[in-house]
């Protein structure tokens, strides 16, 4: 290997030695929601707040959020069950409600 890449090897090699980050606190916003194959707008939904402590608030709702094996469990969520974290800025919910399956995606608005 040339000397002069042998920095830039070795950085990259650290990236990729790295595992994913299971979870990004800050800021996520409501992205789509779907309510059994029919979209909806939810640009004025409350974000879901992840700080960097374990806690989250999401409305009015707070608790602490725990990342495990990929799903985010938030503690006091009543409807929600876990979120699956996809490419470190975005969380999916997935639950059925009223007989009716809903998806929420929430994409990461200031991740720190």
């Amino acid at each position: 290997m040339n000397e002069r890449y042998a920095p830039l090897a070795l950085a990259l090699l650290a990236c990729v030695a790295q595992p994913a980050q299971a979870q990004a606190p800050g800021q996520y916003r409501c992205w789509s929601y779907n309510v059994s194959g029919g979209g909806g707008n939810c640009r004025l939904a409350p974000p879901l707040v992840l700080n960097a402590d374990g806690t989250y608030q999401v409305s009015s709702e707070k608790g602490r959020y725990k990342v495990q094996d990929g799903k985010l469990v938030l503690s006091e969520s009543k409807l929600r069950g876990p979120g699956k974290m996809e490419q470190g800025n975005r969380i999916v919910f997935e639950y059925d409600y009223n007989g009716m399956h809903h998806t929420v995606t929430y994409l990461c608005q200031s991740c720190k």
